[in-house]
């Protein structure tokens, strides 16, 4: 059995993921599995650990929201680990894609079971209003516009969970959000004009629970895209409650398109984020590109 670190960070979710330690460290002792823990003290803690982990541990396990899950995925990206989740989060999108159990001990048997399969990673690299560029890898979605917004205000909202959480936030942000001009190309389409976003997954959802990208496959060697042209509020109310069950791509101000690769350019400040992490308010060229089978993650059987 291969040798396993958790980084496990105690904030996620309701905020006391620490009292679950003794309970795994006795699971994994129990299945003959070399283990350790390491709990993150502050954002961006997971990447450091799990960069410095990769050469004596060949799982590395993110335990927490998907926050933790792309700070460990940029932290061995490009290296032979593992990835495995313990969603201990309030969304925990990427765990639900790979359709991963609810309950922690259920959880436990996937990551101890140690089934691997490869998964194709995004890349995304973002040049703001100051012309700083900033680089960062993605494992299930980016979001660019009105999704992005409400994944920011959601950080807010701390009372509230899941879809919950960020359905409260959709609703005080679709009320102000105003839409941007752009351009969006890649080596499959074009697509110009006030776009209300732009998401793009890897997975099918995101948000707690949105299917903006309902047929995207983890390991097709492409990434989804959902572009939503200008909206009035009418329309927006109009269309939400389709993107719950993934059916908004029956709408005309919809497209769904599919790519390896996207380039967008704005007029004006657009905010972007990276598996439901701000990467910053003030965007203007956003490229984003699939490495096909560039992760390997535990899965359930």
């Amino acid at each position: 059995m291969l040798p396993t670190l958790l980084i496990l960070n105690p904030r996620s979710g309701r905020g006391n993921n620490e009292k679950h330690i003794p309970v795994i460290r006795e699971f994994f002792k129990a299945k003959g599995i070399v283990f350790d823990v390491q709990v993150t003290t502050c954002p961006g803690d997971a990447v450091r650990i799990a960069s410095e982990a990769k050469k004596n541990y060949a799982i590395i396990v993110a335990g927490g929201g998907d926050g933790t899950v792309n700070e460990v995925v940029n932290g061995i990206a490009g290296s032979n680990n593992v990835l495995g989740i313990l969603p201990l989060g309030s969304g925990n999108d990427f765990a639900n894609v790979l359709s991963y159990p609810k309950k922690l001990h259920d959880s436990l048997q996937i990551l101890t079971r140690q089934h691997i399969k490869s998964i194709d990673l995004g890349l995304i690299e973002v040049i703001n209003s100051k012309l700083e560029k900033t680089a960062k890898y993605f494992i299930n979605a980016v979001g660019i516009g009105l999704d992005a917004q409400v994944a920011y205000e959601a950080k807010k909202i701390y009372w509230a969970r899941g879809l919950t959480k960020y359905a409260l936030a959709a609703v005080k942000v679709i009320a102000q959000y105003r839409a941007e001009s752009s351009f969006v190309t890649s080596s499959e389409f074009e697509s110009a004009g006030k776009h209300l976003l732009i998401s793009i997954g890897n997975g099918k959802s995101s948000g707690g629970g949105f299917y903006l990208t309902p047929d995207a496959a983890l390991d097709d060697g492409h990434l989804d895209v959902c572009l939503a042209k200008d909206l009035s509020i009418l329309n927006i109310l109009k269309i939400f409650p389709f993107v719950f069950v993934g059916k908004h791509g029956r709408f005309a101000q919809i497209a769904i398109k599919r790519t390896k690769d996207l380039v967008v350019k704005t007029h004006g400040d657009v905010p972007v984020h990276v598996d439901g992490e701000m990467m910053g308010l003030d965007n203007r060229e956003i490229h984003v590109s699939v490495i096909p089978n560039g992760m390997s993650v535990l899965m359930p059987l």
